[in-house]
């Protein structure tokens, strides 16, 4: 047999093993030797072991000595050789004696197949040399410090003991206040970006060796000239550092300057809001005790800040976060005293917090919510001035008695308010409201079908013909799904409710079934008469059934009542998008595939080839604008090569659509009524292209002289892709009409020069644009040069805020124009620059900003024109942090990021990165990004739940049920069904009155809430007076299974006896 290798650094543990004569493999004879000599062996072994426990023994009492003597002990240089010489030695012995180290068994052992591996026992036993100090392959020199987990700390023999992140000293050190500070210069040029790009430095040495000679000592010989003076001034200044005292961090400066600034100005309410989002940046939202502490620090300053100027304690703004703050501090009785004097101050804006305040109270149910919207629709007064206000009291009720369950009296309110708004019969129009409700409730009592219902004629028909007596019919009933039943009684209840929910949303009559067995459905006149309202302005009306298509699904992109109002805050979106919170939403807001992790790399010859990025369309399923930026039949891409108007079809998923046409119908104005009819035709668009065709040639046969209506007709042909068509409905109206309104048409110019650019026609669009002018089809500089100047002329002299959206179809056309006359796209975004510069933060501002990076997205990414690409990025960085709850910009700003390599920027926007407040659609959005790109959505998981739980703490989105909805799916989707439970105990919490969060412990929650928890929740609905179309008691009546948490009629009987359940519960923690 070979010598066995040598290792010099393995402990003399293994001499114990015998010697290995024996050769190679022995014979078949030799094998088969009776089991005495096994036992024999075996015994031998073990006896050399106990030998070589005993000298490792005394070995370790010999170390232990020799090192503690050895740390006692000063040595030398020369005791320090002589050491360094011994261990030499020794490691040479061990080598020539390494054959007592290892033997070779090559005797397999027949037991392994018999019992499938090797017994414990015959696993060798092995100790780290030294302590584990000694590591195999380093020097003696070299020590292990310390080992911890999978880490290890290397470091010198008998040196001291470095200090780590974790000592006493470290942290004292990290704590420490800066003293110097690092100011960045503005212009740098180290890391200078070259188109979208950052040079490398190259690492190719001087061509002249004698010149870089020479400039070395010529450096050095003006370094050592200078040397002294140097040295002077770096003394001085050090100096005069000392003398200033200690270095203020960032933070403490900006605080120190707001401060120097309110004691200016003591009534700038921006200064005092500057003052505490600064203050609160030092404490994160999702902290513990977070809430509370922040609470208290605004207390603080807001005190302040009322108490410092009048002007202060009149602002609305710093009046509703005092009072928030309060709600998480003060006792109730003070918080009610905060809120009567507040509401002195007046405003729609603390009044409809104040009503969300008695909402998320919940003390008197439903009635108590509708005797404070009747107190603050007293409040804001009479005239066409306050009916937006309190129209928007009168929405927020009617959703709220929607999320307690009352979806019938819900859509009885706004069809009462749509007969006496769009339906009043003549000779009633100037009779008081009281009056009016009388002659109106006559005609409900008569149970004829209403505004929205099969057959529906309206009140004013009613009358003209007489007040007929009409019997009464039975209204068609939901037809009952498929759906299998469920076999836990709870699962049926919770299925039951919400597809009842979802279903039955118009009121019954009074010879309807439904009607006998649930008198909730059918609603009383009286019970919806207190929140009527007399709407008179044009403002109002439209309002009105713009809200109504919103509250049951169809929401319109930008449509505020807050906005419309001019309020100082807009935070009606906690509560107006519901529809965020749908089956169909929530499907497209989270990924399938949610709990896969896609592949990245294949091999292919031993080699890792990373797979393409997938990704999903950039522009997301929720859409946010502000009103007016997009039109309803604006064409934008929301899949490649395909075209979409403002709804899609996760929009038309979940509303009754038949219903929805019968509104557009019965509440049209007129002929000339073209916002509505655009509304209509994208309604229809999103079911079928073809449809909304149909549609918009018979409202083209009404209305013959309408631009808007024509507009319309050729945008749906362009989301249909005939462009020839659409051609010629331009130039029949355009070229062949030759009309004489330069205002009304300029969005027509623009509809067809933007659809020839973008189809690659470059000569065509430039066409479209000098004829937009009346110029010839010449080339010549001259012309191009005259079509610029009435461009500009035309921008001049349209009126800036009555008609802002036709101004900007010719600040559009103008630089497209400068595009198509062979410019560089810095010259075309110069064109709109010079119209950006001023009145910022507006409408106006947003929609031509959203215009600008639109022409640039098209232009890079769907014309795949060559442009650098940091141009789009950085044009969308600056107008997403000007306007962070924009969608377009958004999913421009994604295209933007599409094949990177790294997220920064993308996670840089999400969360609490950049510290301002976010609305319910960024929120939901920011979840959407994690499932983008495909493969990823696993690994945001927890960024993700980051983000939601700021957003529920945060006082903007805390008490919003469509935040709490999300966030508990997300958890559901990931599979925390008890993070998911702890979530829902906290919505309920903050939303007491939304039944579809209460459904979701009976239905996705089942698996962790115990039927005594259910049970619980079934009785707290009750309580809160939320409708129950079936009690929890009748379904679980005669049930004697037992539930998925293994508790059947027992622990119903335990709960049933409350006296005798508690006391119970007290024997058997009675130990404790």
């Amino acid at each position: 047999m070979a010598a066995p290798p040598s290792f010099s650094s393995f402990p003399a543990s293994f001499s114990s093993f015998p010697e290995d004569d024996s050769g190679p493999s022995k014979s078949r004879s030799d094998r088969q030797k009776p089991l005495h000599d096994d036992q024999e062996k075996t015994k031998r072994v073990k006896k050399g072991r106990s030998k070589d426990k005993e000298r490792h023994g005394e070995k370790d009492q010999q170390h232990r000595k020799h090192d503690k003597d050895r740390r006692h002990r000063h040595r030398s240089a020369d005791e320090s050789r002589d050491h360094a010489d011994e261990q030499r030695h020794a490691a040479h012995n061990v080598a020539a004696d390494s054959s007592r180290f290892f033997y070779s068994d090559r005797r397999g052992d027949h037991l392994n197949i018999q019992y499938g591996g090797l017994h414990s026992g015959d696993v060798p036993k092995y100790r780290l040399v030294d302590g584990g100090r000694s590591i195999l392959g380093l020097s003696f020199s070299w020590t292990a410090v310390r080992r911890s987990g999978k880490g290890i700390e290397v470091g010198l023999r008998d040196r001291r003991k470095m200090s780590s992140l974790t000592d006493s000293s470290a942290r004292a050190l990290l704590a420490a206040p800066p003293t110097r500070r690092m100011l960045q210069t503005d212009v740098s040029t180290k890391y200078e970006e070259v188109n979208g790009f950052i040079r490398l430095p190259s690492r190719r040495g001087p061509q002249n060796a004698e010149e870089s000679y020479r400039s070395i000592t010529l450096s050095k010989e003006n370094d050592s000239d200078s040397g002294s003076d140097s040295a002077s001034e770096d003394v001085e200044e050090d100096s005069s550092t000392d003398d200033e005292g200690p270095t203020l961090s960032s933070l403490q400066e900006t605080l120190k300057s707001l401060e120097h600034d309110i004691t200016e100005d003591p009534g700038s309410v921006n200064n005092w809001l500057f003052l505490l989002t600064h203050t609160l940046s030092t404490i994160p939202i999702t902290s513990k005790n977070a809430t509370k502490a922040r609470s208290e620090i605004t207390l603080s300053i807001l005190d302040r800040a009322l108490s410092a100027h009048p002007r202060n304690s009149s602002s609305k703004l710093l009046r509703i976060k005092h009072l928030k703050a309060g709600e998480e501090i003060w006792h109730d009785s003070k918080l009610r005293a905060e809120w009567e004097d507040a509401l002195k101050v007046g405003g729609v804006e603390i009044w409809m917090e104040w009503l969300e305040w008695r909402i998320r109270k919940g003390s008197k149910g439903l009635d108590g919510i509708m005797e404070d919207a009747l107190r603050a629709m007293e409040a804001m007064g009479a005239g066409e001035e306050r009916e937006i206000e309190r129209l928007r009291i009168f929405w927020r009720c009617a959703v709220a008695f929607r999320n307690a369950g009352f979806t019938e009296r819900a859509m009885a309110m706004f069809q009462a308010q749509a007969e006496l708004t769009f339906e009043v019969p003549q000779g009633l129009d100037d009779l008081p409201l009281k009056l009016q409700l009388d002659e109106l409730e006559e005609f409900w009592d008569s149970e004829l079908p209403r505004v929205g219902e099969r057959g529906s004629k309206g009140w004013d028909d009613w009358v003209r013909r007489g007040k007929p007596e009409v019997t009464s019919t039975a209204s068609p009933a939901s037809q009952p799904s498929n759906r299998p039943s469920e076999l836990d009684p709870y699962r049926s209840w919770a299925a039951d409710e919400l597809r009842l929910d979802q279903g039955s949303v118009l009121p019954a009559r009074s010879a309807d079934d439904a009607a006998q067995f649930d008198p909730y459905s059918m609603v009383l006149f009286a019970d919806i008469r207190p929140l009527l309202l007399s709407l008179n302005s044009a403002e109002a009306k439209d309002a009105f059934r713009v809200a109504w298509i919103s509250a049951i699904g169809l929401h319109v992109p930008g449509f505020s009542l807050s906005s419309l109002n001019t309020s100082e805050l807009d935070w009606d979106d906690r509560w107006s998008q519901g529809y965020l919170a749908s089956s169909a939403y929530l499907n497209s807001i989270f990924p399938r595939d949610a709990g896969h992790n896609l592949l990245t790399a294949d091999a292919s010859a031993g080699v890792l080839i990373g797979r393409e990025k997938e990704y999903s369309s950039s522009f997301g399923p929720v859409k946010s604008w502000a009103p007016g930026v997009i039109e309803p039949l604006d064409v934008f891409p929301s899949k490649p090569k395909a075209w979409r108007g403002m709804w899609g079809e996760e929009d038309v998923a979940s509303v009754d659509i038949d219903f929805v046409r019968r509104l557009f119908v019965q509440m049209r104005f007129g002929n000339d009524d073209s916002r509505w009819d655009a509304l209509r035709l994208s309604f229809e668009a999103a079911i079928s292209i073809k449809g909304a065709l149909k549609q918009s040639k018979e409202l083209l046969s009404l209305a013959r002289n309408s631009y808007s209506h024509w507009a319309a007709h050729a945008q749906l042909e362009r989301m249909r892709a005939h462009l020839d068509d659409a051609r010629r409905v331009y130039q029949t109206v355009l070229v062949a009409s030759q009309p004489d309104q330069k205002v009304e048409v300029s969005q027509l110019w623009w509809n067809w020069a933007e659809m020839e650019w973008l189809a690659g026609e470059d000569e065509q669009a430039l066409n479209v644009v000098l004829r937009a002018v009346g110029g010839d089809e010449g080339r010549s500089g001259m012309v191009i040069l005259r079509a610029k100047r009435m461009l500009e002329e035309y921008v001049r002299s349209v009126n800036k805020r009555s008609e802002w959206k036709e101004r900007e179809a010719w600040i559009k056309l103008r630089a497209l124009l400068e595009l198509l006359s062979g410019k560089e796209v810095s010259a075309m975004l110069s064109i709109f620059d010079e119209h950006l510069s001023s009145d910022s933060g507006n409408v106006e501002h947003e929609s031509l900003t959203v215009g600008s990076v639109l022409m640039v997205y098209h232009y890079g990414v769907t014309l795949k024109r060559p442009i650098p690409p940091a141009i789009l990025r950085d044009r969308v960085e600056r107008a997403l942090e000007e306007y962070p709850s924009n969608s377009i910009l958004l999913g421009l700003f994604l295209e933007g990021e599409k094949g990177q390599g790294l997220w920064g920027r993308v996670r840089g926007i999400l969360g609490e990165s950049d510290g301002r407040p976010k609305s319910v659609a960024r929120r939901v959005e920011e979840v959407w990004i994690a499932g983008w790109e495909k493969g990823r959505w696993a690994g945001e998981v927890e960024r993700t739940r980051s983000g939601l739980a700021a957003a529920v703490e945060n006082e903007r989105t805390r008490a919003s049920a469509v935040i709490w909805r999300i966030y508990i799916e997300f958890e559901i989707r990931a599979g925390e069904l008890q993070r998911a439970k702890k979530l829902l105990f906290r919505a309920i919490g903050e939303c007491p009155l939304v039944k579809e969060l209460y459904l979701i412990a009976f239905g996705a929650l089942r698996s962790v809430f115990s039927a005594h928890e259910l049970n619980g929740l079934g009785d707290t609905m009750v309580e809160r007076g939320m409708r129950l179309r079936r009690g929890l008691d009748e379904v679980l009546e005669g049930w004697g299974g037992v539930g998925l948490d293994g508790e059947g009629d027992r622990e119903s009987e335990e709960s049933g006896d409350e006296i005798e359940h508690n006391a119970r519960e007290l024997r058997r923690l009675m130990p404790y």
